[in-house]
């Protein structure tokens, strides 16, 4: 396997501040859970803990400033993709 370590941190996207939006768990190629919060990274390494729930390969984020809008956008996502850990779909 060829990698380049120079190559990767020039393609790489810098995690700056609280990244705050709505955030995709995936398990292989299935959308698992759809999220929000103030700050994606925590939120999804607080899924990464033994006592969690959701099992996921790999995840990425939607960044969005303000609250009120990351909240209805991930409303309206869970409600059209439903993702299985997603449980309570109208408390979203």
């Amino acid at each position: 396997m060829n990698i380049d370590a120079n190559q990767l941190l020039r393609e790489s996207i810098k995690l700056e501040g609280n990244c705050s939006g709505v955030y995709f768990l995936y398990d292989g190629d299935e959308l698992v859970y759809i999220g929000k919060g103030w700050n994606c990274l925590l939120r999804v390494a607080e899924h990464t803990r033994k006592d969690s729930d959701k099992k996921f390969t790999s995840w990425s984020y939607v960044a969005v400033e303000q609250e009120s809008a990351y909240r209805a956008l991930a409303k309206e996502l869970i409600s059209r993709y439903s993702p299985k850990y997603n449980k309570t779909h109208h408390n979203r």
